[in-house]
């Protein structure tokens, strides 16, 4: 006996590439069971591939196959998606390029490069029937040195397993595993040879032959065949066990048992301690008598059956058997005089005892069939549906063969196909430890697909996510799934902590509004909102939006999740990453807002407490805070959030207007008279100054009634700038330094306890208002500064006079801020910005041609000119003045202050420049600056508005903020202040801010249950899912159509029959 491996190299006439295949001599074995075993140690051992998770074996029709070439499309495109969904997967055909098994290699072509490498085709074939085989084997040549090539012609199965051996170990890279070690103990049929130890064995002098070196043959494809019934093989088949023997009939029976043998090798699970069984499942295409009797065999082996219907011959008698026949009469009526005809075909010239002994026994085989037709699975061929696809009736195949049981759950978790999940819980007694769902629940987070399905069907079957979320099980979440995630902190080898790693870069992207969650021993009390948030870091889009969905206080959290992912988007390192961070952040934003619609249409009252009820998991911030750290400005643009802020501006006034805030500022004795202004509810007169003055709009008037007054001194002073310091120079600056202290209250003071110093700096430096206060008040104390000049030098003077007059000029463009309260003058202000901003880079453009024009001019104009000062502003002002207001002043003082007038050419030079600068600078730049503009504004105006809002709710947190006091009485309030954190500091200690209550809670939840259902509604009145479910019932109509032709057909003949 021998087992010769080796390699097959196709070559073809149409394809310039080549493909190859490693194949199996099996020669003069006699025992198919040891060869069995020899042959899956070759492939499993040797060449180290994987034990398939799933074999599929398909027979069927070969030279009188003939398929539609739509059948041949969904078969093909079916076996794609297959293999996409499964792990590692064997074909098993007959390997010949005929039939049904040259479909099969066409669906080998169309593999998805990513799963080739789990996918192997084996064809096991007889050597008799190959054309062509001779150029497969050929014996070794004898090398350069007159040596053969190596051939272990050792005799015992010793050793060979000590040659074995010894080969695994020199690769170091390699362990042995258990399976090697299962197969290598089942001596001797793994190591080919029937040997006893002494070298005898139970036939003679047998020997070994084993080659080192795999022999490589040139396989020439052809499609023709034999005059003797041989056979190509396909091309596209990725290994080949072929059997030699003697006798052709004794060779395709023992490869039949070789084919059983390998099956029940794979499925019985004993290759190893740990062996898992092979889920083996029979497809079979057309074909006839062979084909039946396979099928037959196979079920008598437990092994499920998917029947492609509409293919022809033994599919179609075999599906209507199974479907619609409760007898073998039924059939033969259906099928009149067909049985007769297929043994008349497939044999011809056979006596009437023959041909009767022949049909009795196809007719047992289709008989036993329908007696095991719970195993069969039909499967129409004639169009392909995305929702009973291939995949689908192979899978319900294995589980017609073995039911509800937990391997085939997590079959239907590897398929991705919940559907099928659900049809198990629902009709089969599935008994699931808790070690199980875990197991699966870890799965469905971790895998890259889409499993959020699965997600939700073990916890609705009885997972508890509080015991399933622990710290360690979330740390290794953490980090088996932190390749994907798009923050390159994560993306490393060491180990994550959760303490150490998460939750500092959590607080860093919330802006420090983070609480860590409390953890009772090993679990979390909010699990939902731990694992949302570590969706969202991982990238786990349909996860994190299932979550959301399921937590508590889904407002807050949901803002939080937009936080995230707006903080997500800078860390990335992809610009496309950034985008889809963005897209995702808004898209967030969308649900909140369609949520809050939801809860506020439950009830209002409880919607407004929400929006104003702080969270301790989020810095104590209420969701409408929580919506500035998030950037949310749809959602800050709601009518909901403006009435809280607009509540918040007035404070316990009752629609105060400016006018009456500012009258009532003026003359406080109003406040006597209980009309003006109207407060919410009654209170003494204590209360009433002290409502009044603490409140954001009056703070905002007072300011600005300050404000306007420091303008007015600083203009008088800086208009009637004197030298000498005087006492009006002492009370302008002294006002200033109130105003320095302010604003340094406002840089490094944080407004709670969850703010910092760093993050109130970063949003003081954020406002632009700030810059421009900051600024003017460090040029005053410059311009102050430079009027103590011991020197008596005039240009200080000159100098502090000057920048007196920029710092009020600055301090009066500061004005402007207060139109943020004013929502006709509001949205002009973001216009401006927007404009400036658009301005800015198109000056970058504006200042290359006027640097270009200006050169040239100075060049052309004033030639001999010396080195001089003067030079460069001659360069930009001639080029600017003329392209903006188009004044030619500075043109004549260029060619008057010269002593070398410019030539004649120059002239003419220069008349030619100066006209395609005109073209350029005054008609394009300044057009080309007009449509930006226009194209700003336009832009603008669209979301002004709802920027405005957003604007709006930093003012009203700014004068929340401000001391009821203005510059210079500030001091007083800041030492209030001071006073007031030392006692609180000392007596009462840090208060804690309960979270929200169980009732608000619970109408969250129902809010949400609305939410969820609206969306599905939506769904479902969809165009594209309308189109889906109409498509759906009508193939299930035509399906039935079908089914009752069929038995009308049947009932005619049966009728016809009895009127006859």
């Amino acid at each position: 006996m021998s087992y010769t491996r080796g390699e097959i190299r196709f070559t073809t006439n149409s394809e310039s590439q080549t493909n190859s295949a490693k194949f199996i001599l099996v020669s003069n074995e006699d025992d198919y069971k040891k060869a069995a075993r020899s042959v899956l140690g070759i492939m499993l051992v040797e060449w180290g591939y994987t034990k398939p998770q799933l074999m599929i074996s398909v027979v069927g029709g070969s030279k009188r196959f003939n398929v539609q070439e739509n059948q041949e499309n969904v078969f093909v495109s079916g076996i794609r998606k297959l293999t996409k969904t499964t792990g590692t997967t064997w074909f098993m055909t007959s390997g010949s390029n005929v039939g049904a098994v040259k479909l099969v290699g066409r669906a080998m072509q169309r593999i998805s490069v990513k799963v080739r490498d789990k996918v192997s085709c084996i064809g096991i074939a007889a050597w008799t029937g190959i054309n062509g085989k001779e150029t497969i084997i050929k014996r070794p040549k004898k090398d350069e040195s007159g040596d053969h090539r190596e051939k272990n012609t050792q005799t015992g199965a010793s050793q060979a397993e000590t040659s074995f051996i010894e080969r695994r170990q020199e690769d170091k890279t390699q362990e042995l595993t258990e399976l090697e070690i299962s197969l290598k103990q089942v001596k001797p049929s793994i190591f080919l040879s029937d040997r006893d130890k002494n070298g005898a064995g139970p036939k003679g002098d047998i020997s070994l032959d084993v080659y080192e070196h795999f022999i490589t043959g040139d396989y020439k494809h052809t499609t023709s065949s034999k005059q003797d019934g041989a056979v190509a093989l396909n091309p596209h088949h990725t290994h080949f066990i072929f059997v030699k023997k003697d006798d052709p009939e004794e060779e395709e029976y023992f490869r039949v048992k070789l084919w059983a043998e390998i099956q029940k090798l794979l499925t019985s699970g004993d290759l190893g301690p740990k062996d898992i069984p092979t889920s083996v499942v029979l497809i079979q295409i057309e074909g006839g008598i062979d084909t039946t009797r396979t099928v037959r065999n196979s079920l008598k082996k437990n092994i499920p059956v998917v029947v492609c219907k509409g293919t022809g011959r033994a599919s179609d008698y075999l599906s209507y058997a199974c479907s619609h026949c409760d007898h073998l009469n039924d059939l033969l009526e259906r099928f009149p005089g067909y049985f007769h005809q297929m043994i008349d075909t497939a044999h011809p010239g056979v006596s009437a005892k023959e041909h009767k002994s022949l049909l009795d026994q196809l007719l047992g085989y289709i008989e036993d069939i329908m007696a095991m037709r719970n195993l069969v699975e039909i499967f129409r061929m004639n169009e392909e549906r995305e929702d009973a696809g291939f995949d689908f009736a192979v899978l319900k195949a294995l589980l017609r063969a073995r039911g509800g049981s937990k391997e085939y759950l997590r079959l239907a978790f590897d398929w991705n196909r919940c559907d099928i999940a659900k049809e198990m819980f629902k009709h089969s007694n599935i008994n699931l430890r808790d070690s199980d769902t875990q197991a699966l629940m870890t799965r469905a987070l971790l895998e890259r697909e889409n499993r959020v399905e699965f997600v939700a069907l073990l916890l609705d079957k009885g997972l508890v996510i509080e015991e399933y979320l622990t710290v360690k099980r979330l740390e290794e979440l953490y980090q088996l799934h932190a390749y994907k995630s798009l923050i390159p902190a994560l993306k490393r080898d060491q180990k994550i902590s959760y303490k150490k790693d998460i939750l500092p870069l959590i607080k860093k992207m919330m802006h420090s509004y983070y609480n860590p969650p409390t953890v009772t021993g090993d679990t979390f009390e909010k699990p939902y909102q731990e694992l949302l948030i570590w969706a969202i870091l991982v990238n786990k889009t349909e996860v994190t939006e299932y979550l959301w969905e399921n937590a508590s206080s889904p407002l807050s959290l949901g803002l939080a999740a937009t936080r995230l992912y707006r903080s997500i988007g800078p860390l990335a390192v992809d610009p496309s990453d950034t985008d889809e961070c963005c897209r995702l952040a808004d898209l967030f934003e969308k649900r909140v807002c369609v949520y809050l619609d939801s809860l506020n249409s439950l009830d209002e009252k409880v919607a407004r407490t929400i929006l104003e009820t702080p969270c301790e998991t989020w810095g104590n911030l209420s969701p409408v805070d929580l919506a500035d750290v998030a950037m949310t400005k749809d959602f800050m643009s709601t009518s909901y959030c403006q009435e809280i802020l607009e509540e918040r501006w007035n404070g316990k006034m009752l629609h105060p207007s400016h006018w009456t805030v500012f009258l009532v500022a003026i003359f406080p004795f109003l406040l006597l008279t209980r009309s003006v202004p109207t407060f919410k509810k009654e209170m003494n007169f204590r209360k009433r100054v002290t409502s009044f003055y603490t409140a954001p709009i009056t703070k905002f008037v007072v300011t600005w009634i300050s404000l306007i007054a420091f303008l007015v001194f600083l203009s008088h002073m800086t208009i009637y700038y004197e030298v000498e310091v005087g006492l009006a120079d002492i009370c302008l600056h002294v006002w200033l330094v109130t105003m320095f202290l302010e604003e340094l209250r406002q840089m490094f003071i944080p407004r709670n306890k969850y703010e910092t110093v760093s993050q109130r700096f970063k949003d003081w430096l954020s406002s632009f208002w700030n810059w421009m206060d900051i600024l003017a008040l460090i040029v005053m104390a410059v311009a102050f500064v430079l009027r103590f000049n011991t020197l008596d030098l005039q240009w200080t003077f000159d100098l502090s006079r000057n920048l007196y007059a920029c710092a009020c000029a600055t301090f009066w463009i500061g004005m402007l801020r207060m139109y943020q309260s004013s929502q006709k003058l509001g949205p002009f202000l973001i216009m401006i910005r927007e404009m400036i901003w658009a301005l800015f880079w198109f000056l970058m453009v504006l200042v290359v041609f006027i640097v270009a024009f200006g050169i040239a001019t100075v060049t052309i104009l004033s030639p001999g000119r010396s080195v001089s000062a003067l030079t460069l502003r001659d360069i930009f002002y001639v080029s600017y003045y003329q392209v903006t207001v188009g004044d030619w002043s500075m043109f004549n003082e260029l060619t008057e202050s010269e002593e070398v007038l410019p030539s004649t050419l120059d002239t003419y030079f220069y008349s030619v420049l100066l006209a395609i600068y005109i073209l350029i600078g005054n008609v394009l730049l300044l057009n080309l600056l007009i449509a930006i503009f226009s194209s700003v504004y336009s832009h603008v105006e669209a979301n002004s508005m709802k920027e405005w809002k957003f604007q709006r709710y930093y003012l009203i947190i700014e004068f929340e903020d401000t001391p009821a006091l203005p510059a210079p009485l500030v001091v007083i309030s800041h030492l209030y202040r001071i006073v007031g954190w030392i006692i609180n500091k000392t007596y009462n200690g840090n208060s804690k801010v309960k979270n929200l209550q169980p009732s608000l809670c619970e109408y969250e939840q129902e809010a949400m249950d609305d939410y969820t259902q609206d969306l599905k509604k939506q769904k479902e009145n969809s165009d594209v899912e309308q189109l889906r479910v109409l498509d759906k019932r009508l193939q299930s109509l035509q399906d039935k159509i079908k089914d009752i032709e069929e038995e009308q057909k049947v009932l005619v003949k049966k009728r016809d029959k009895q009127t006859t």
